[in-house]
Formats: C-alpha cells, structure tokens, sequence
C-alpha cells in the first residue's frame, strides 16, 4: 500500500468518509482475502467480510501508522480465521474428496515471487508448508507486514518468524526444483 495521503484517508474513514474507508478497503482487501485463502473450507470471502464488520465497529479506536493498520486489519483476520476452525473442529462435515489429489498448476517463478502470483496458486504452494511457515510467509508477503509485527501476531520472537520463513522459502524451491522449475 504505502500510501502518502494514509493519515488523511484514515482520519476521514473514522469521521465516516464512505469514499475514505473504500480506498482503504480496496487498498486492503485483495491481500486480505489473499491471506484468509490459507484457511481450509474455501470461505475467504466470507471471513474478510467478517474481518471488516469488525474493523468498522473498532475503526473509530484505530490508532496508528499504515503499518500498524494493516497489522490490527490481519490480526482481526487472524481472529476470525482462528473462529472459524474452532466452528468446524465443534461442527465437522463430510469432506467430498481428498485435497491432496487435486493437482495445481505452478507458475514459472520468472512471472515474480509469491506475491505476483494467483491466489490459487499462492494457496498451493503454501499448503505444502507446515502451518507456521506458511503463516509466517503469508503474513510477511501477502499481508507485507515488517517481521517484529508477524513475531506479535503469532507469538513468536523475531528470531523464529525469520527462521520459520527461511525453511518455507527453502522448501518451496526445493518443491519447484523437483516439478522441473529452475531457478
């Protein structure tokens, strides 16, 4: 996002300036659905629009940066995808078919980095990493949040969150590697 006129857009949202908050709001959203991808049961819609009601209810609260924005937006977002499972664990269904058949397209590493790439096959790639490493990059190049503001959000020192998306970057190459993707 890195937007210079931020401060401005965000007080106007908070005085209830529609057009102020849908700027933030289409600054925002495509990471944030991006982000709630991860989630199992297809429903990242569903969750940013809850995430949203919740920003909006708080919003007159917010204090803080851009950065600081996005943290308080994906940390709401986190919230609500932690609901969710806890929803499912208490209520599980029937699953139609084994995920792990389904075969995903792997885009040529050239076309750029995680972040360039289509949401399906973000989801993908991260889907084949333990949950932190995949967390931790979703958070640090979706959501492009700053490593200490990923540390406070999932718990962890700086040290791990490092760590944690060292081994998934180093991972998913290997896994480009072995389906003939060079680097």
């Amino acid at each position: 996002m890195a937007r210079e006129d931020f401060a401005e857009l965000l007080s106007k949202a908070q005085a209830g300036d529609e057009e102020a908050f849908s700027r933030l709001w289409l600054d925002l959203n495509p990471r944030l659905v991006r982000y709630l991808s991860l989630e199992p049961g297809g429903h990242a819609e569903d969750l940013a629009a809850e995430t949203w009601i919740s920003v909006i209810k708080g919003l007159r609260r917010f204090r803080g940066n851009e950065v600081e924005w996005r943290a308080w937006v994906f940390t709401t977002a986190r919230r609500r995808a932690l609901d969710a499972a806890r929803r499912r664990s208490r209520r599980p269904r029937e699953v139609l078919g084994d995920p792990s058949e389904q075969a995903w397209a792997v885009p040529d590493p050239s076309l750029g980095v995680l972040e360039d790439l289509s949401p399906g096959s973000v989801v993908a790639l991260l889907s084949t990493l333990p949950a932190v490493q995949a967390e931790v990059l979703a958070l640090r190049v979706i959501a492009g949040l700053p490593v200490e503001t990923v540390a406070a959000m999932v718990g962890k020192s700086p040290g791990a969150v490092r760590v944690s998306a060292h081994r998934g970057l180093r991972t998913l190459a290997a896994t480009l590697r072995s389906q003939g993707v060079t680097q």
